[in-house]
């Protein structure tokens, strides 16, 4: 327990220790220390100047909390008529963030307007010279100006800080703008015009001192990251265009000049002066008009405004291998316009009496160039494509349609009032410069084929049926295909289609009809097959008898071999025996003239001769009759031949000695079969 009698002995001091603690608390009080990342907000409360109206913080010399701060350090304060209220911290804004600021203090904002624009921005530091803001025109509201990242000193009663997100536009996106302040639109006006100096929004105040307008804007972000105070600029982050391979884009444009009435696409300014619709303020300026495009977009990628254009994609045009493209333009120039010597009139449409046209390139029609195989970016809204097959085509009547018939075979009556189905195969090709006449007349490939080959064919086919009896149309069959080939040509060629064929692949014959001619075809055939048999069979023969030949062939060939020979030395030998025979000749015509000569003399004495032998004969005869003649000389033959005359056989007779000479000689000759001579 403390003793009282030393606290009596300290009570002499206790007015000196009150002072020594009243001195320390007015200490406090006159003499601040601020630390390194504070300021501290004073406020005056005696002896000033009263509050300007409509102000609410004090400039120096006035009552009230001052708009200046106490910076870090230590500082001497006229306590009481000025007090400190608070510290606080310095405001830190992060490398991703902005801090955005309302002021509760400074001039009014003009009517209309939402956001305070910065008419101080040179004087106050980034806010951080609160008398600066309100001295040089400083405005009440949220701050047009903002925050970026870092350390700052900012008088917490004067300026509410608020922290928000950096805009972020990630790559293959655009973040699309819509201005909360600014001028209003003009009458008709969608977008908010471009205007320069705003940095991509990123400078509010210069956006609406160049006369920034309010609403949805033709500019736009670009991937990327941006200081843009989002309370004045809402920001809507939306995907690029992007246009395939396959594809085109096709652009309409929402905002521009109002389209021509006779207009189907808008012409587009050049490309080149607006990036292909990139640069949508450019575009504007450029005269360019609302509605679709003519011009495309084609494969990539495209920072295109979607407030400005739409755009939808449409697959490339192709053009395939054995085909060809006609174009239908519905841009260009009236065909009215040509002269009679630059346009081609084909037809007239029926409807309305209305002309239709094959038109040069930069015309409105069909155009008179085709495409070829290939892709192309075509904008299907400025140009109608269809594709004409320029190979060979086939249109079949058959009864099979799963094989490929495209339509039922004819059902036709024959002359002689028989009810027969035709089977019809027509090929035909398009060439390539006649395919716009095709479009022109037909409109495609399957209106010609469905509304001219199906009935021209049907009709020639009836007509030629209904002359014919069904047997003989089957049996004249290729006489019947080539008149029908002949009439389809000419009735395609008005419309520059060639006809390649016409042929009948099947006759379908009534039941009853056909019983008849297989029973007769079937008896023909047995006649053929009998006639058949008997010609292989003189064929066998034939054969057999060449077979024959041929085997002797070989000592045929060595005979004539030899023929040959023989008759070249025949040849050899008459040659040489036709001279011989003419010196001989030569000779001979010598001596027969010589021999003449001779023999003329002898004839005379011989003549001479014979008269007196003849006349010697026939007085023998007269005398001893020709028998005794005949002996005579017998006898005298025999004597001259030294002959016996004693007979070694005696032949009897009659008494005839004639008779028996004969028999006798005739006797020996029968003996003697060596041909000697008979012995007398």
């Amino acid at each position: 327990m403390p003793d009282p009698t030393r606290i009596l002995d300290l009570l002499p001091y206790l007015p000196y220790l009150a002072l020594l603690l009243l001195a320390l608390w007015l200490l406090t009080r006159w003499v601040v220390n601020v630390g390194p990342t504070q300021i501290a907000i004073t406020e005056r409360r005696y002896l000033g100047r009263p509050l300007p109206a409509g102000r609410v913080f004090a400039m120096s010399g006035e009552i009230g909390i001052h708009a200046h701060y106490l910076a870090p350090g230590l500082h001497l304060v006229p306590w009481p008529f000025v007090r400190v209220i608070e510290k606080v911290d310095f405001v830190r804004i992060g490398s991703d963030e902005l801090g955005v600021l309302t002021s509760t203090d400074g001039e009014s904002m003009p009517s209309g307007r939402v956001y305070a624009e910065d008419k101080a921005g040179e004087h106050h530091n980034n806010f951080q010279d609160p008398v600066g803001f309100l001295t040089y025109g400083g405005v009440r509201g949220k701050q047009l100006r903002f925050l970026t990242n870092g350390t700052f000193k900012i008088h917490p009663l004067l300026f509410r800080v608020e922290a928000i997100k950096k805009t972020v536009v990630r790559e293959g996106m655009i973040g699309v703008v819509t201005a909360a302040d600014g001028a209003a639109l003009e009458h008709g006006q969608l977008l908010g015009r471009s205007v320069e100096g705003h940095d991509s929004f990123q400078k509010a105040e210069i956006f609406l001192r160049n006369g920034g307008q309010k609403g949805p804007q033709t500019d736009f972000l670009r991937p990327g990251t941006y200081n843009l105070f989002a309370s004045m600029f809402a920001v809507e982050v939306r995907e690029a265009v992007t246009v395939r391979e396959d594809q085109v884009g096709i652009v309409d444009a929402k905002d521009g000049q109002p389209m021509a009435k006779d207009d189907v696409v808008a012409p587009t300014p050049d490309v080149r002066e607006h990036n292909s619709y990139q640069d949508g303020q450019a575009f504007l300026d450029s005269g360019g008009r609302r509605g679709p495009q003519e011009a495309a977009l084609r494969p990539g990628t495209y920072y295109i405004n979607p407030y400005l254009f739409a755009v939808s994609m449409r697959p490339l045009t192709v053009i395939r291998q054995g085909e060809v493209g006609v174009l239908i333009s519905n841009i260009g120039k009236d065909p009215a316009l040509l002269s009679e010597q630059n346009l081609r009139v084909i037809d007239t449409a029926a409807a309305g009496g209305s002309t239709r046209h094959v038109v040069p390139d930069g015309y409105r029609g069909i155009q008179c160039n085709v495409l070829g195989p290939g892709k192309y970016n075509l904008n299907p809204l400025s140009f109608t494509v269809i594709p004409i097959p320029t190979t060979t085509r086939s249109v079949e009547w058959a009864a099979d349609r799963q094989t490929g018939g495209t339509f039922d075979p004819f059902k036709v009556v024959s002359n002689d009032g028989f009810e027969m189905a035709v089977e019809v195969r027509c090929q035909y090709r398009v060439l390539p410069e006649n395919a716009p006449y095709v479009v022109q007349k037909l409109g495609s490939i399957e209106d010609l084929e469905r509304n001219v080959i199906h009935p021209q064919i049907d009709g020639i086919f009836r007509a030629q049926v209904s002359k014919s009896p069904a047997i003989a149309y089957q049996q004249n069959r290729a006489v019947e295909q080539e008149a029908a080939q002949q009439a389809v040509k000419v009735d395609l060629e008005s419309y520059r289609v060639e006809v390649v064929s016409v042929m009948i692949t099947n006759i379908h014959l009534p039941e009853a009809l056909m019983k008849t001619t297989q029973e007769k075809n079937l008896a023909e055939q047995r006649k053929s097959m009998f006639d058949s048999q008997e010609q292989a069979e003189k064929r066998r023969i034939e054969f057999q008898k060449t077979k024959a030949q041929a085997d002797q062939q070989d000592a045929l060939i060595q005979a004539q071999v030899g023929i040959e020979i023989a008759r070249h030395e025949a040849n050899q030998v008459q040659e040489r025996a036709k001279g011989e025979a003419m010196a001989i000749k030569m000779r001979a015509e010598a001596d027969a003239a010589r021999t003449q000569q001779i023999g003329d003399a002898e004839a005379g004495v011989i003549g001479s001769k014979g008269k007196a032998q003849a006349q010697a004969y026939s007085d023998q005869v007269a005398a001893l009759t020709a028998q005794g003649v005949t002996a005579v000389e017998l006898v005298k033959a025999i004597s001259a031949a030294g002959l016996k005359i004693t007979p070694d056989i005696v032949v009897g007779g009659s008494g005839n000695s004639e008779g028996g000479l004969v028999q006798l000689l005739l006797a020996q000759m029968l003996r003697s079969p060596d041909g000697k001579k008979p012995t007398l």
